[in-house]
């Protein structure tokens, strides 16, 4: 990785992690005020809607991911003009899909009904705060949002962690001071939608500080347009296939099974989203890195950093499960009370869940970054209709475990494969057997030192915050010493890692 690459990363990843701790912080306390002093309804209803504009938010098309890749040639050329084009018709685009947001927002107003299963909080006015929750969306595509491509592709995520840090932290700090002192929903979610509109009207002033020379001036010629057109084309069913993956099951728990049941779900995903949080800054610091990789690199030297990453990949998304499967059910009782826990099988296939997601991700990393989007056309219609289907199915059999099973099958069965296949078919051309032999093997291992961890903290039955320090330990040194001696020995991980960061 050449100096300026790994500059970016590195600078990427301190700022991401940063924001990060910020936004996962300050909602863990939000989130248990409101739980215990206003109502785990209340906390229902927020992530209901939160899904429910994430659905919304198809109408995206995945045209963002596809302006990114079209950016990175020539930002790398300095081609200021054809840069500036783009960004010109991303902006024209994100006014559009803001306008059709809006739209289909209100015209499902009407039906809020029917995904509110009865018990809502009877002084709450749900149509109003849906509307809340519709403006807090479709603010950014009319508030330059679309700047936010141009510091994706030209490798300087940093300057948009660091806004939302500073932003956030008010933000929280306000909400939280609303919530204890007035107790009142409504007014601790107006505050959302002037806070996203601070941080676009930001990072527009940064972007145009730093970055004068491009601005949204200029037209695509037709055929670069028709080549950004069938990218979007294909990357439609992959913003469809994504968005509902992520928003269905708190939609369907809610019509099945009700807002309390949203709430105690949506208590152990906080933890996942959490940790998925840490992983998008992971990804998102190396994004740059490999799209720019791609463009002016050898595949044989993109293959050599693929098997790096996936065996990185690996190594966290490993140990990351097994401290969500060993920990869960100690971090519920002590955060919320025992009345709030889920079934154990529930923690494990979420856990196998999240193993299995982040390994996909490490496919779609470079699928994406090769732009390789039309070769994967059909899946993820495919992955949805399995998805929707499974969920409807299963929820009314298994309940939570049938919703959380169906998303973790889409996954496994489906998604895991057949990106595997398009990847090596399209872009490496060989090495799938090879990567197939590493991710199973390393599987294995992932497997037996998660239950070998889970066996250990099962003999710590004492609860309380120092029982929980102790088995929070162990699930630290545990896997990580064997991961570290497994890896290196076999992979010789360490070096790899090296070789990656030059």
């Amino acid at each position: 990785m050449p100096d300026g690459r790994l500059k970016n990363a590195t600078r990427n990843i301190i700022a991401g992690g940063i924001s990060k701790i910020v936004s996962l912080l300050f909602p863990f306390i939000i989130r248990t005020i409101i739980i215990k002093e206003i109502g785990i309804e209340y906390a229902g209803i927020n992530s209901l809607f939160s899904s429910i504009l994430m659905v919304l938010s198809i109408s995206e098309l995945g045209f963002g991911s596809a302006m990114v890749y079209s950016m990175y040639k020539p930002i790398a050329e300095k081609n200021v003009k054809k840069v500036s084009a783009l960004l010109n018709l991303y902006r024209k685009v994100f006014i559009f899909v803001g306008i059709f947001i809006l739209g289909a927002g209100l015209l499902l107003m009407p039906f809020l009904n029917f995904l509110v299963r009865g018990d809502c909080p009877d002084d709450l006015n749900i149509y109003v705060l849906y509307l809340i929750f519709l403006l807090n969306s479709v603010i950014s595509y009319f508030a330059f949002s679309y700047k936010s491509a141009l510091l994706t592709a030209i490798q300087r995520e940093d300057i948009n962690s660091n806004i939302l840090t500073c932003v956030n932290f008010i933000m929280y700090a306000v909400q939280i001071i609303v919530l204890i002192t007035l107790k009142n929903f409504m007014a601790y979610i107006i505050i959302m939608p002037v806070c996203t509109f601070a941080v676009n009207l930001i990072r527009s002033a940064i972007v145009n500080k730093i970055y004068p020379e491009y601005r949204c001036t200029g037209s695509i010629d037709k055929s670069e347009l028709k080549e950004i057109y069938k990218n979007v084309r294909a990357l439609i069913g992959h913003k469809i296939s994504g968005t509902i993956i992520l928003s269905a099951d708190n939609i369907v728990i809610s019509a099945a099974l009700g807002l309390t049941s949203v709430a105690l779900y949506n208590n152990y995903y906080y933890i996942i989203n959490a940790l998925v949080g840490f992983f998008i800054i992971y990804f998102n610091a190396i994004r740059p890195s490999v799209g720019n990789s791609i463009v002016t690199e050898s595949v044989k030297k993109n293959y050599s950093d693929f098997k790096t990453i996936t065996v990185i990949t690996m190594w966290l998304a490993g140990w990351c499960s097994i401290c969500m499967i060993c920990l869960f059910k100690p971090f519920i009782v002590l955060w919320l009370g025992s009345e709030y826990l889920l079934p154990t099988a529930t923690g494990v296939i979420l856990g196998i869940y999240f193993y299995v997601w982040k390994m996909v991700d490490v496919l779609i990393l470079y699928r994406d970054a090769a732009g390789m989007w039309t070769s994967d056309f059909w899946r993820p219609y495919i992955v949805s209709i399995f998805n929707i289907v499974g969920n409807i199915m299963l929820v009314n059999i298994f309940g939570l475990n049938g919703v959380v099973f169906a998303t973790l099958f889409s996954y496994l069965c489906i998604s895991y494969p057949w990106v595997t296949k398009v990847l090596f078919k399209d872009y490496f051309k060989n090495g799938m057997k090879e990567y197939i032999k590493t991710v199973l093997s390393g599987s294995v291992l992932v497997i037996a030192v998660g239950s070998i961890t889970y066996l250990t903290v099962s003999l710590i039955h004492n609860q309380g915050i120092i029982t929980f320090i102790v088995k929070c330990i162990v699930c630290v040194l545990l896997p990580n010493i064997v991961f570290l001696i497994a890896f290196e020995k076999k992979y010789g991980i360490l070096n790899r890692l090296k070789v990656l960061l030059k």
